[in-house]
């Protein structure tokens, strides 16, 4: 395979994600929730960023539940249509969610977009990382517009089956600060690289 081909990437870690079994993958993501969630830079911050999950990602669901139930406040994503902008509105349930952009759930109309925070974490959607923290989305270049002009602290969530040595990047790309797998959490950035392993 191409590893330049970024496409081609993209189908083989689809394949990856498709293959899992539905009890495979609950696991997995409840060891990425608990290693998520007991990390000091999501337990301080006051304000979620996050990505709703489809059913190849790693699911989120759990983790907004939580950021409810600790009195965090919750922001999700909503596409500006015809653009690869996105902007990020408060939800304090799931019936704030609709079909939106590419029939992701998205904030509906009346929900409140979010403002500057000093304490945001987001958390950031790829079909693979690499070794650097860059990230492979799926294509439509939404996080990479935004991450760029992110503040905060940017955390991956990924699966160690789709962690890749490296992946073709643009000058423009930003890796994330911190990735999140079921084994690993590994901070970038301006974070002194430390790299903790364990079931």
């Amino acid at each position: 395979m191409d590893l330049a081909d970024k496409s081609a990437l993209r189908v083989y870690f689809k394949n990856i994600r498709g293959k899992m079994t539905h009890a495979e993958k609950n696991s997995k993501d409840s060891r990425i929730f608990s290693k998520l969630v007991g990390i000091p830079e999501f337990a301080s911050a006051g304000d979620i960023l996050t990505y709703v999950s489809s059913d190849i990602e790693v699911d989120t669901e759990k983790i907004i539940s939580y950021s409810f139930d600790q009195g965090k406040s919750v922001y999700a994503p909503r596409c500006v249509r015809n653009t690869n902008i996105m902007r990020f509105y408060r939800i304090t349930g799931f019936d704030d969610l609709e079909a939106g952009y590419f029939g992701i759930r998205e904030p509906k109309k009346h929900c409140e977009e979010l403002k500057e925070s000093q304490s945001q974490i987001c958390l950031v959607p790829a079909l693979s990382y690499d070794a650097k923290g860059y990230r492979l989305g799926f294509g439509k270049g939404f996080y990479d517009r935004f991450l760029p002009q992110f503040r905060g602290i940017s955390i991956g969530l990924c699966y160690d089956s789709c962690i890749s040595d490296q992946l073709p990047g643009l000058a423009h790309d930003m890796p994330v600060s911190i990735l999140v797998t079921e084994t690993k959490i590994i901070r970038f950035s301006n974070y002194e690289r430390t790299d903790k392993q364990n079931g």
